[in-house]
C-alpha cells in the first residue's frame, strides 16, 4: 500500500524545479493517471454544474432567461462552465492562478457532451440544457484543432481567465451567479477574504454563491490506512512541510467558511453536508488548531454551502 508521506515528498521534489505545475502535469499524467477524465467522472462533473444553477434558479427564478457565471477554479477540464453555458448563461467568466486548459481534453471533454447527447443521456444529466446551445457546443467541436482552447470557449461565451481571482477586472453589477468546486478548500484564509470581497464588488443587485467544498485530507484517497481526518493531527509548523506545496489545503472547517461568507455580507440559506465516521475522529490526538472546534464541524467532510446577500 503507497504510503502517502511518499506522494508528499514527490510534490517538494517537483515544486524546486522550474515551471513545477507542468512537471505536476507530466507526473499526473503518466504516473498517477489522474489527469484522465473516465466518463463516470465527466457525469459527476456535468451533475454538479446542473446543481449550481439550480441553486441559483431556487433563489431568483427569473434568471432562468439569462444570468452570469463567475467561476473560481477552471481546473484541466472546463465541464462546469460548458454546463452553465448548455444551461442558459448569457456570459461565464472562469478564473485559474494556472493556464490548465489543453487541447486535447478540450477536445474530449466537447466530444464526451456531443456523444452524452447522441446517446439521449445528456438531458438525463442536465435537464436545463437547451438545444440550441447544444448544437453551438457541436459545432465547436470542428475548431478544436484550429484554435486555442481559449479560442474555443469564446465561441461558447466562456471567458477563460489566468489570473488572480481577487483582482478580476470585472465590471460592477455584472455577476449573478458565484461558483467553486472543490476549490475554496485550496486558498489561503486572506486570499479568500478578499476573494468574497471582490464577489461583493462585481454583483448584481441579487447574487446567488453555490460552492462544493472539500474539507477531508486528500491523502486518504492515495493512502488507505490514514482517515479523512489524519491532518487535523498536525499543526500549523508541522503541516507546512506535509502538505503538498503544489496544492496546500488550509485546512478550514465548515465553521470558518460560515464566518467568512457572514463577514463577506452573505447569509447561508442552504447546506447539505457529509460526515466522517465519529470513530476515525476520536482515534486522531487533534491539534493545538483544531481543538477548540465542535466535534460536529470537525466530522464535515464535504459541504454545499449555497448563500445570498444578508
Amino acid at each position: 500500500m503507497p504510503n502517502w508521506r511518499i506522494k508528499s515528498a514527490i510534490h517538494r521534489a517537483i515544486s524546486g524545479l522550474p515551471k513545477p505545475h507542468l512537471w505536476n502535469e507530466v507526473f499526473q499524467r503518466l504516473v498517477t493517471k489522474s489527469l484522465e477524465l473516465p466518463p463516470q467522472e465527466f457525469t459527476r462533473k456535468v451533475g454538479q454544474s446542473q446543481t449550481h444553477v439550480g441553486h441559483l434558479l431556487d433563489l431568483r427564478s427569473a434568471c432562468a432567461g439569462g444570468f452570469t457565471v463567475f467561476e473560481v477554479g477552471t481546473g484541466w477540464y472546463p465541464v462546469m462552465p460548458v454546463g452553465f453555458y448548455l444551461c442558459g448563461a448569457a456570459e461565464v467568466w472562469t478564473f485559474d492562478i494556472e493556464p490548465f486548459l489543453r487541447r486535447a481534453r478540450l477536445k474530449q471533454m466537447l466530444r464526451y457532451f456531443s456523444e452524452f447527447h447522441e446517446r439521449g443521456e445528456l438531458q438525463k444529466l442536465l435537464p436545463l440544457a437547451r438545444p440550441e446551445r447544444v448544437e453551438r457546443l457541436r459545432e465547436a467541436l470542428a475548431y478544436v484543432d484550429g484554435e486555442s482552447p481559449y479560442q474555443v470557449l469564446e465561441r461558447l461565451h466562456i471567458h477563460a481567465r489566468t489570473g488572480d481571482a481577487q483582482q478580476t477586472g470585472l465590471p460592477p453589477n455584472s455577476i449573478d451567479l458565484f461558483t467553486s468546486t472543490s476549490v475554496l478548500e485550496y486558498i489561503p484564509r486572506p486570499v479568500l477574504k478578499d476573494i468574497l470581497a471582490e464577489f461583493h464588488r462585481v454583483a448584481s443587485a441579487n447574487p446567488v454563491m453555490s460552492h462544493f467544498i472539500n474539507l477531508l485530507d486528500e491523502y486518504c484517497h492515495f493512502d488507505r490506512s490514514i482517515t479523512p481526518f489524519n491532518f487535523l493531527k498536525y499543526s500549523d509548523r508541522q503541516w507546512k512541510y506535509l502538505d503538498s506545496p503544489l496544492i496546500r489545503k488550509n485546512r478550514l472547517r465548515i465553521c470558518d467558511y460560515r464566518e467568512l461568507f457572514r463577514q463577506a455580507g452573505y447569509t447561508i440559506v442552504k447546506e447539505n453536508n457529509t460526515h466522517g465516521n465519529p470513530e476515525d475522529l476520536k482515534k486522531i490526538q487533534l491539534a493545538p488548531e483544531f481543538q477548540n472546534y465542535t466535534r460536529e464541524d470537525l466530522l464535515v467532510l464535504t459541504s454545499w454551502l449555497v448563500a445570498k446577500p444578508a
